[in-house]
């Protein structure tokens, strides 16, 4: 009987050890892909603004949970042509660092500069000490 007992307090101790090793694993994967999401976006609005579409230009704008892709020169909440993107939950925009203060940037036509470059920073939020930044060039180019 004593055997089970501490084969059984072995197997939750492993168990809860490979739990919290999972989690880590999953949120650094979870900050990689708000990453590779929020440069993916930066692009996007890039490239639909060189390629005019809808005669157009595009930005980006960026809150601690969301990054929306909009249509025009000024961010508007709440219009039906912004393409809004969740954040992982465990995930935030924790610092947004862009030219003036902007918490936007628009992509100029036929040269793709922006208006506000700088840079994001995404944080963990189960270990705050973990953070991608995602920087945005003057020339529009995103790294």
């Amino acid at each position: 009987m004593l055997e089970i007992l501490i084969t059984l307090s072995i197997i939750v101790i492993v168990a809860t050890m490979l739990i919290n090793v999972f989690s880590d694993f999953r949120a650094a994967g979870e900050l990689d892909e708000a990453q590779a999401n929020v440069v993916g976006i930066l692009k996007d609005a890039r490239s639909r603004t060189l390629s005019s579409k809808n005669d157009m230009v595009y930005g980006v704008h960026f809150t601690e949970t969301q990054v929306v892709l909009f249509l025009g020169s000024s961010y508007g909440a709440g219009v039906s042509t912004n393409e809004p993107y969740s954040i992982p939950r465990t995930v935030r925009i924790s610092s947004i660092a862009l030219t003036g203060g902007a918490s936007d940037t628009v992509f100029t036509r036929l040269q793709g500069t922006t208006t506000a470059s700088g840079t994001i920073t995404l944080q963990s939020k189960r270990d705050t000490a973990k953070t991608k930044t995602v920087t945005i060039l003057s020339t529009g180019n995103v790294q």
